[in-house]
């Protein structure tokens, strides 16, 4: 299973698989219990180590590390070698199998589900297919994860709670035009994306006092057992920022930051070039 072997199937065929029936059926184990949205989960983890022609193995390591697993751990539940991980995430060992993918997919769920599926049920939520809207402006994942604070200093912000919690890793952002998303979502959908940003920063732009965000941002983590809520929240074009934001923030232990970009225009555009080099 774990072989140095190219892959048994072509881009071309795991593309079209990636988009129908095919990617379930080859990297899916049909006897696992999983809802519909667990599966979205595996067909875009799977899909996108295939599709990284140059470095699967960089998908593979982020991936892993979203589920905060460690190579040891996931060898022994896959029943490998630890340095088979390694030499897969490192690149020594090119070109993964499907059928290496599929257990490895399979793998960090599986863990994950024994230790309570917090991970995976935030994943779940950032490709609810239902939360598409204009209102997101932008949405990235890194090459690899990449210490907060670049971003944040990136945006030229001000933060105003938890500055030391910015050394932390993140994977990603989303950029929201807080206005339209107020109008074009239902509170449900709110709570949804603010919660799907775990790992990921915020960024919520014309925005005027911050207290609507934070107020869905802590109502997002009513009834799970651990917090679900972004690793930095990014604020663009407050007019008076409300106390309460701050609090909420500082209550949740979440760095809060208030970006200095006169317009939503720019944020997006220093954020689009945004290419940290670690």
């Amino acid at each position: 299973m774990w072989s140095s072997d190219n892959c048994i199937s072509s881009v071309d065929e795991i593309k079209v698989g990636f988009h129908t029936t095919l990617i379930c059926e080859t990297f899916w184990n049909p006897n696992m219990d999983a809802s519909e949205a667990l599966l979205r989960l595996a067909e875009a983890m799977a899909g996108e180590i295939c599709l990284a022609e140059n470095n699967p193995g960089a998908v593979m390591r982020r991936w892993r590390e979203r589920f905060e697993i460690s190579q040891k751990d996931l060898a022994k539940h896959l029943e490998v070698s630890p340095s088979v991980i390694s030499d897969y995430e490192s690149g020594r060992r090119k070109s993964p199998r499907v059928e290496t993918i599929r257990r490895f997919v399979e793998g960090l769920i599986e863990m994950d589900e024994a230790r309570g599926g917090r991970v995976a049920v935030t994943l779940e939520k950032l490709i609810a297919p239902e939360i598409a809207s204009d209102a997101i402006l932008d949405s990235r994942e890194f090459g690899s994860p990449i210490p907060a604070r670049l971003l944040v200093e990136k945006l030229e912000c001000k933060v105003l709670t938890h500055p030391r919690l910015l050394d932390r890793d993140i994977y990603g952002y989303t950029a929201l035009d807080s206005v339209k998303a107020i109008v074009a979502l239902t509170p449900h959908q709110l709570l949804r994306l603010y919660g799907g940003t775990t790992q990921r920063a915020a960024i919520l732009t014309n925005v005027s006092s911050g207290r609507s965000p934070m107020v869905a941002i802590k109502a997002s983590q009513i009834g799970t057992s651990i917090a679900v809520k972004p690793a930095v929240v990014v604020l663009q074009g407050v007019k008076e920022l409300d106390p309460l934001a701050v609090a909420i923030a500082d209550s949740i232990h979440l760095p809060l930051c208030v970006s200095e970009l006169k317009s939503a225009e720019e944020l997006i555009r220093v954020v689009q070039q945004f290419g940290p080099q670690i």
